[in-house]
């Protein structure tokens, strides 16, 4: 069996979101509890059922669809890691990435033409 390791913000979320659904909906706690549960079903059973439509834009990772939520994960051929989870109408997650001085002052000389010919 392929094991699943959580980073912390996966399994932060699953917490809050159990405890958040417990208080105000029970049968919406159930079938986030099985949905998750089947996500790991699926997930050890064919490691590459993801798809790389949805989520995170980084090679080797892979979103998969289940009921409402989506999970972001990668595999290595012996671990998968669940690096995010989120609710389908949840905006994706994308890192705060700074640009490099060198960049930053190579845009300012950018021209934009605004009918670009192909």
């Amino acid at each position: 069996m392929i094991p699943i390791k959580l980073s912390r913000d996966a399994a932060n979320y699953i917490r809050n979101e159990s405890e958040y659904l417990r208080q105000r909906n029970l049968v919406a706690a159930r079938n986030f509890s099985l949905a998750i549960k089947d996500a790991k079903r699926m997930l050890q059973s064919f490691p590459d059922s993801g798809n790389h439509m949805h989520g995170l834009q980084i090679v080797g990772s892979r979103t998969l669809v289940t009921g409402d939520y989506l999970l972001d994960y990668s595999y290595d051929g012996s671990q998968i890691e669940v690096t995010s989870i989120r609710h389908g109408r949840m905006l994706m997650p994308t890192p705060d990435v700074e640009i490099d001085d060198d960049l930053e002052e190579g845009l300012d000389n950018v021209s934009v033409d605004s009918n670009p010919t192909l």
